[in-house]
């Protein structure tokens, strides 16, 4: 860490939020304002941050006999404001106006130096895009809803957005980043694929991440000509799986250059979780990914993963503007086999590990279904740095286990215990359980 930099502690996290929520829209115009936009906001995300739908009921009860509560005390939320009026307030405020608080994040990480301990591949971050569903319902729908007609005459309505984050092959977290909402038919358009709205973010952040030194890590269907030209638009790089069946010409290449010796090999012996694995590469530079004139030209890799046996236990193929070599085809391979940590370290904790993506905290009329779960993702994020840079919070994280398991000790704690601080309810924690202190 940067010399007389400080780290993203929770107390600051929580006042730069509060300084980018005071911005939210408020649509009251009489004098029944005795909540403010930023303590209704800030409610919402404690709900989130606790992992319990039940903490503001709990601090309205310990605030009427107390005069006190949690709320206040590690979120500065002087009132407790009721659900029914956190959703009406929130549903006009547009998701992206949160936004800024994930750019603020970055901004410290950056400053502090402290983004280099992300880097993987070429000295980049890996930035890995996926998108998921995270609301389905027969009934409750809004305008932003996508509308899927079945055969049976069924009509659903949902949510899907793209998670991007950030990842390193050998890490087990991930920094999750704002989302982009993959939306459905506005009457003018027909609803927009994952692809379209990847672009959109790209478009939205591209300029803000060159800087860093990026490398978009996606599937195969990031594999996209257009989608690839417009990461060299902003100096961003990639790794995309890159599935024969749907890159006919480029596989066809790949097996003529086979036939006549000109594919490059290596093969390895590494250990995984244990075990012996064979590690066989191949790989192509500068090869055309279509048929076109003027095509892309891309490097080519593709790894085959096999036991004492000689049995198959994983293969994949992938794109690259990184130059593939003997040297640097392994870091390649990471880099692409790290997708699937957007699925298992985000958008998987994101909806069984206690962050409850795809419950229906309110889905209102207007945003309120986008802004919340941007709330949700937020919470994961301040937790991912939490246990980065808070040595109480990271020790109570190793030591509790499971991650349901540690917040639902928070709720629980929280629910009939005022604490003064963050730090005073993680040193309470700490001693209960008669582990050494590290400090805050």
């Amino acid at each position: 860490m940067r010399q007389g930099g400080e780290a993203p502690t929770f107390e600051r996290m929580i006042s730069q939020l509060r300084s980018v929520v005071e911005a939210f829209p408020d649509k009251r115009t009489g004098a029944n304002t005795h909540f403010s936009m930023s303590d209704i906001a800030l409610s919402a995300f404690s709900v989130f941050f606790t992992q319990s739908e039940s903490f503001l009921d709990f601090q309205r009860q310990i605030g009427r006999n107390n005069g006190r509560h949690n709320l206040a005390s590690l979120f500065g939320v002087r009132d407790v404001p009721s659900d029914n009026h956190i959703r009406s307030m929130l549903d006009v405020v547009p998701a992206q106006m949160v936004y800024p608080m994930f750019d603020w994040m970055l901004c410290e990480l950056e400053q502090l130096d402290e983004l280099d301990r992300w880097r993987s591949i070429g000295n980049d971050l890996l930035v890995t895009l996926d998108g998921t569903e995270y609301y389905r319902s027969a009934k409750i729908h809004c305008p932003r809803c996508r509308v899927t007609h079945h055969t049976n005459g069924q009509v659903d309505y949902s949510h899907q957005l793209l998670s991007p984050a950030i990842v390193k092959p050998e890490w087990r977290r991930a920094l999750a980043l704002a989302p982009q909402f993959i939306r459905g038919e506005d009457g003018q358009t027909k609803a927009e694929g994952e692809l379209t709205a990847a672009k959109r973010w790209i478009g939205s952040w591209g300029e803000f991440l060159s800087p860093l030194g990026v490398t978009i890590c996606g599937d195969d269907i990031y594999a996209s000509e257009p989608f690839l030209r417009l990461l060299g638009e902003y100096e961003l790089n990639y790794v995309c799986v890159c599935k024969p069946k749907s890159h006919k010409y480029l596989s066809e290449c790949i097996n003529s250059l086979a036939a006549t010796g000109d594919v490059d090999s290596t093969s390895v012996v590494v250990r995984e979780g244990g075990k012996k694995r064979r590690m066989s590469y191949r790989w192509v530079q500068q090869v055309p990914l279509t048929g076109y004139r003027d095509a892309l030209l891309v490097d080519w890799v593709s790894v085959e993963v096999t036991d004492d046996s000689g049995k198959r236990l994983y293969y994949n193929s992938f794109i690259t503007n990184h130059r593939v070599s003997a040297e640097t085809v392994a870091a390649v391979v990471a880099a692409g086999r790290a997708r699937w940590k957007v699925e298992n370290e985000d958008i998987n904790t994101l909806k069984t590990k206690g962050y409850h993506l795809e419950h229906n905290f309110g889905h209102g009329k207007q945003h309120l279904c986008e802004t919340l779960a941007t709330l949700n993702i937020l919470a994961f994020s301040v937790h991912t740095l939490l246990n980065l840079y808070d040595a109480r919070y990271a020790l109570l994280r190793r030591e509790r286990g499971r991650r349901t398991r540690f917040f639902g000790e928070i709720g629980t704690l929280t629910g009939y215990i005022y604490f003064e601080s963050w730090q005073a309810l993680l040193g309470f924690m700490i001693e209960q359980l008669q582990l050494p202190d590290p400090g805050g």
